[in-house]
Protein backbone atom coordinates (compact mmCIF):
# COMPACT_ATOMS: atom_id res chain seq x y z
CA UNK A 1 0.00 0.00 0.00
CA UNK A 2 1.48 3.34 -1.05
CA UNK A 3 0.54 6.79 0.24
CA UNK A 4 2.30 10.09 -0.27
CA UNK A 5 2.41 11.87 3.10
CA UNK A 6 4.27 15.02 4.11
CA UNK A 7 5.30 14.75 7.78
CA UNK A 8 6.18 18.10 9.31
CA UNK A 9 7.62 16.76 12.58
CA UNK A 10 8.88 13.54 14.11
CA UNK A 11 5.62 12.88 16.00
CA UNK A 12 2.50 13.32 13.91
CA UNK A 13 -0.68 11.34 13.39
CA UNK A 14 -3.43 11.00 10.81
CA UNK A 15 -6.95 10.40 12.06
CA UNK A 16 -9.84 8.38 10.65
CA UNK A 17 -13.16 7.78 12.35
CA UNK A 18 -11.40 5.14 14.41
CA UNK A 19 -8.08 4.47 12.56
CA UNK A 20 -4.91 6.44 13.28
CA UNK A 21 -1.55 6.59 11.48
CA UNK A 22 1.38 7.53 13.70
CA UNK A 23 5.08 8.07 13.02
CA UNK A 24 7.51 8.16 15.95
CA UNK A 25 11.00 8.65 14.60
CA UNK A 26 11.47 6.01 11.90
CA UNK A 27 8.74 3.67 13.13
CA UNK A 28 5.20 3.81 11.73
CA UNK A 29 2.17 2.58 13.70
CA UNK A 30 -1.40 1.95 12.56
CA UNK A 31 -4.20 1.31 15.05
CA UNK A 32 -7.21 2.69 16.93
CA UNK A 33 -7.15 6.29 18.02
CA UNK A 34 -8.37 5.32 21.53
CA UNK A 35 -5.11 3.45 22.17
CA UNK A 36 -2.53 4.93 24.49
CA UNK A 37 -0.06 5.30 21.62
CA UNK A 38 -2.27 7.71 19.65
CA UNK A 39 -3.32 10.05 22.46
CA UNK A 40 -2.15 13.66 22.78
CA UNK A 41 -1.01 13.91 19.14
CA UNK A 42 -1.87 17.16 17.27
CA UNK A 43 -3.86 16.88 14.06
CA UNK A 44 -1.66 18.65 11.52
CA UNK A 45 -1.79 16.42 8.43
CA UNK A 46 -4.20 15.99 5.52
CA UNK A 47 -4.32 12.65 3.74
CA UNK A 48 -5.82 11.40 0.53
CA UNK A 49 -9.21 9.79 1.43
CA UNK A 50 -8.31 6.77 -0.73
CA UNK A 51 -5.33 6.13 1.53
CA UNK A 52 -7.53 6.40 4.62
CA UNK A 53 -10.01 3.94 3.15
CA UNK A 54 -7.20 1.48 2.56
CA UNK A 55 -6.03 1.87 6.13
CA UNK A 56 -9.54 1.15 7.39
CA UNK A 57 -9.85 -1.88 5.10
CA UNK A 58 -6.52 -3.23 6.33
CA UNK A 59 -7.65 -2.88 9.95
CA UNK A 60 -10.93 -4.70 9.27
CA UNK A 61 -9.11 -7.48 7.43
CA UNK A 62 -6.81 -7.99 10.41
CA UNK A 63 -9.83 -8.33 12.72
CA UNK A 64 -11.42 -10.89 10.38
CA UNK A 65 -8.18 -12.85 10.32
CA UNK A 66 -8.15 -12.96 14.12
CA UNK A 67 -11.70 -14.35 14.17
CA UNK A 68 -10.76 -16.94 11.54
CA UNK A 69 -7.68 -17.86 13.54
CA UNK A 70 -9.74 -18.82 16.61
CA UNK A 71 -12.17 -20.88 14.53
CA UNK A 72 -9.29 -22.59 12.75
CA UNK A 73 -7.75 -23.53 16.10
CA UNK A 74 -10.96 -25.30 17.09
CA UNK A 75 -11.07 -27.01 13.70
CA UNK A 76 -7.45 -28.12 14.03
CA UNK A 77 -8.21 -29.63 17.44
CA UNK A 78 -11.06 -31.68 15.96
CA UNK A 79 -8.90 -32.73 12.99
CA UNK A 80 -6.16 -33.82 15.36
CA UNK A 81 -8.56 -36.12 17.20
CA UNK A 82 -9.83 -37.55 13.90
CA UNK A 83 -6.26 -38.10 12.74
CA UNK A 84 -5.48 -40.09 15.87
CA UNK A 85 -8.48 -42.33 15.20
CA UNK A 86 -7.36 -42.92 11.59
CA UNK A 87 -3.82 -43.71 12.73
CA UNK A 88 -5.18 -46.27 15.16
CA UNK A 89 -7.17 -47.90 12.34
CA UNK A 90 -4.01 -48.12 10.22
CA UNK A 91 -2.03 -49.55 13.12
CA UNK A 92 -4.77 -52.15 13.55
CA UNK A 93 -4.52 -53.16 9.88
CA UNK A 94 -0.75 -53.42 10.17
CA UNK A 95 -1.02 -55.58 13.26
CA UNK A 96 0.51 -53.08 15.69
CA UNK A 97 -2.63 -52.92 17.83
CA UNK A 98 -4.04 -56.10 19.29
CA UNK A 99 -7.17 -54.64 20.89
CA UNK A 100 -8.69 -51.72 19.00
CA UNK A 101 -11.54 -51.31 21.51
CA UNK A 102 -9.23 -50.52 24.41
CA UNK A 103 -7.18 -48.13 22.27
CA UNK A 104 -10.28 -46.35 21.02
CA UNK A 105 -11.75 -46.18 24.51
CA UNK A 106 -8.57 -44.63 25.92
CA UNK A 107 -8.55 -42.03 23.14
CA UNK A 108 -12.20 -41.18 23.73
CA UNK A 109 -11.51 -40.80 27.44
CA UNK A 110 -8.67 -38.41 26.67
CA UNK A 111 -10.95 -36.32 24.45
CA UNK A 112 -13.70 -36.28 27.08
CA UNK A 113 -11.23 -35.27 29.78
CA UNK A 114 -9.92 -32.44 27.62
CA UNK A 115 -13.44 -31.18 26.87
CA UNK A 116 -14.35 -31.46 30.56
CA UNK A 117 -11.36 -29.34 31.54
CA UNK A 118 -12.40 -26.70 29.01
CA UNK A 119 -15.97 -26.69 30.37
CA UNK A 120 -14.68 -26.40 33.94
CA UNK A 121 -12.52 -23.43 33.00
CA UNK A 122 -15.50 -21.76 31.31
CA UNK A 123 -17.73 -22.31 34.36
CA UNK A 124 -15.05 -20.99 36.70
CA UNK A 125 -14.60 -17.93 34.52
CA UNK A 126 -18.35 -17.31 34.43
CA UNK A 127 -18.61 -17.62 38.22
CA UNK A 128 -15.73 -15.18 38.66
CA UNK A 129 -17.40 -12.71 36.33
CA UNK A 130 -20.65 -12.96 38.30
CA UNK A 131 -18.81 -12.57 41.61
CA UNK A 132 -16.91 -9.53 40.39
CA UNK A 133 -20.06 -7.91 39.05
CA UNK A 134 -21.86 -8.60 42.36
CA UNK A 135 -19.09 -7.09 44.45
CA UNK A 136 -18.46 -4.20 42.10
CA UNK A 137 -17.20 -1.11 43.88
CA UNK A 138 -19.63 1.06 41.93
CA UNK A 139 -22.59 -0.95 43.25
CA UNK A 140 -21.55 -1.25 46.89
CA UNK A 141 -22.37 1.83 48.91
CA UNK A 142 -20.11 3.17 51.64
CA UNK A 143 -21.55 3.63 55.13
CA UNK A 144 -21.04 7.16 56.43
CA UNK A 145 -21.82 7.87 60.08
CA UNK A 146 -21.88 11.22 61.86
CA UNK A 147 -21.36 12.45 65.36
CA UNK A 148 -24.45 11.83 67.48
CA UNK A 149 -25.72 8.82 65.48
CA UNK A 150 -27.17 5.96 67.52
CA UNK A 151 -25.51 2.64 66.67
CA UNK A 152 -24.89 -0.84 68.04
CA UNK A 153 -21.46 -2.49 68.22
CA UNK A 154 -20.76 -6.12 67.45
CA UNK A 155 -20.29 -8.19 70.60
CA UNK A 156 -17.57 -10.80 70.88
CA UNK A 157 -19.05 -14.24 71.65
CA UNK A 158 -18.37 -15.62 75.09
CA UNK A 159 -16.14 -18.69 75.19
CA UNK A 160 -18.50 -20.93 77.15
CA UNK A 161 -20.15 -24.26 76.61
CA UNK A 162 -23.33 -22.50 75.46
CA UNK A 163 -24.15 -22.14 71.80
CA UNK A 164 -23.21 -18.79 70.26
CA UNK A 165 -26.58 -18.66 68.49
CA UNK A 166 -28.39 -17.84 71.73
CA UNK A 167 -25.94 -15.06 72.64
CA UNK A 168 -26.76 -11.48 71.60
CA UNK A 169 -24.72 -10.41 68.59
CA UNK A 170 -24.75 -6.65 69.21
CA UNK A 171 -24.31 -4.40 72.21
CA UNK A 172 -26.10 -1.10 72.49
CA UNK A 173 -27.42 1.46 72.21
CA UNK A 174 -24.21 3.43 71.62
CA UNK A 175 -23.66 7.00 70.48
CA UNK A 176 -20.87 8.22 68.19
CA UNK A 177 -18.82 10.86 69.99
CA UNK A 178 -15.98 11.35 67.50
CA UNK A 179 -15.33 10.65 63.80
CA UNK A 180 -11.76 9.46 63.21
CA UNK A 181 -9.72 8.59 60.13
CA UNK A 182 -9.68 5.24 58.28
CA UNK A 183 -13.43 4.70 58.83
CA UNK A 184 -13.04 4.48 62.60
CA UNK A 185 -15.35 5.99 65.21
CA UNK A 186 -15.20 6.63 68.93
CA UNK A 187 -18.39 5.43 70.60
CA UNK A 188 -19.71 5.50 74.15
CA UNK A 189 -22.61 3.89 75.94
CA UNK A 190 -25.81 5.88 75.65
CA UNK A 191 -27.08 4.81 79.09
CA UNK A 192 -24.07 4.24 81.37
CA UNK A 193 -24.38 1.66 84.10
CA UNK A 194 -22.81 1.84 87.56
CA UNK A 195 -21.57 5.33 86.73
CA UNK A 196 -18.87 4.07 84.35
CA UNK A 197 -19.82 4.50 80.68
CA UNK A 198 -18.43 2.05 78.16
CA UNK A 199 -16.31 3.79 75.49
CA UNK A 200 -14.07 2.45 72.73
CA UNK A 201 -12.82 3.03 69.16
CA UNK A 202 -14.13 0.61 66.52
CA UNK A 203 -14.15 0.24 62.75
CA UNK A 204 -17.31 0.91 60.77
CA UNK A 205 -17.56 -2.80 59.91
CA UNK A 206 -18.28 -3.54 63.60
CA UNK A 207 -21.14 -1.05 63.81
CA UNK A 208 -24.78 -1.30 62.94
CA UNK A 209 -27.08 1.65 62.33
CA UNK A 210 -30.11 1.95 64.59
CA UNK A 211 -32.70 1.64 61.82
CA UNK A 212 -31.31 -1.79 60.82
CA UNK A 213 -31.15 -3.41 64.27
CA UNK A 214 -34.32 -5.40 63.76
CA UNK A 215 -33.39 -6.64 60.29
CA UNK A 216 -32.40 -10.25 59.93
CA UNK A 217 -29.39 -9.61 57.72
CA UNK A 218 -26.02 -11.19 57.20
CA UNK A 219 -23.34 -10.60 59.85
CA UNK A 220 -20.71 -9.86 57.24
CA UNK A 221 -22.71 -6.92 55.85
CA UNK A 222 -22.20 -3.43 57.26
CA UNK A 223 -24.77 -1.64 55.14
CA UNK A 224 -27.61 -4.14 54.99
CA UNK A 225 -30.22 -1.39 55.30
CA UNK A 226 -29.35 -0.32 51.76
CA UNK A 227 -30.10 -3.77 50.32
CA UNK A 228 -33.61 -5.08 49.62
CA UNK A 229 -34.77 -7.42 52.37
CA UNK A 230 -35.29 -10.99 51.23
CA UNK A 231 -38.60 -12.24 52.59
CA UNK A 232 -39.71 -15.85 52.56
CA UNK A 233 -43.08 -16.36 50.98
CA UNK A 234 -45.70 -17.60 53.41
CA UNK A 235 -47.13 -21.03 52.73
CA UNK A 236 -50.90 -21.08 52.58
CA UNK A 237 -52.87 -24.30 52.96
CA UNK A 238 -56.09 -24.44 51.02
CA UNK A 239 -58.93 -26.43 52.53
CA UNK A 240 -61.47 -28.21 50.34
CA UNK A 241 -64.61 -26.10 50.01
CA UNK A 242 -67.02 -28.65 48.58
CA UNK A 243 -68.17 -30.76 51.54
CA UNK A 244 -71.81 -29.79 51.10
CA UNK A 245 -72.07 -30.31 47.36
CA UNK A 246 -75.38 -31.85 46.39
CA UNK A 247 -73.96 -33.59 43.37
CA UNK A 248 -72.89 -37.09 44.46
CA UNK A 249 -70.02 -37.35 42.00
CA UNK A 250 -68.49 -34.09 43.08
CA UNK A 251 -69.07 -34.97 46.72
CA UNK A 252 -67.30 -38.33 46.23
CA UNK A 253 -64.32 -36.59 44.61
CA UNK A 254 -64.15 -34.10 47.45
CA UNK A 255 -64.34 -36.91 49.99
CA UNK A 256 -61.39 -38.76 48.39
CA UNK A 257 -59.39 -35.53 48.14
CA UNK A 258 -60.05 -34.87 51.85
CA UNK A 259 -58.82 -38.35 52.81
CA UNK A 260 -55.61 -37.89 50.83
CA UNK A 261 -55.20 -34.44 52.37
CA UNK A 262 -55.57 -35.78 55.92
CA UNK A 263 -53.20 -38.70 55.28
Amino acid sequence: MRCQLILSSERTWLDLHHIAYTKIGKRVHIGYREDELFRNFPIDEKVNPVCLKRLETAQLESEILQIKDTSQQKMMGNLENDLKMVKNELRLLQGDIKNIKEERQSLLLQIQKKNKNVDNLKSINNSLVKTNSYYDKNKSGKVLLHKGDIVAVRRKPNTTSESTKTQPRYRGPMVITQVRTSDKYRISQLEPRNGRPYATIVHVSQLKVRRSWNEDDDDSSTNSHNKPEMQRSKRTVRKPLCYGDKDRKNFFKCYIFTLFYLL
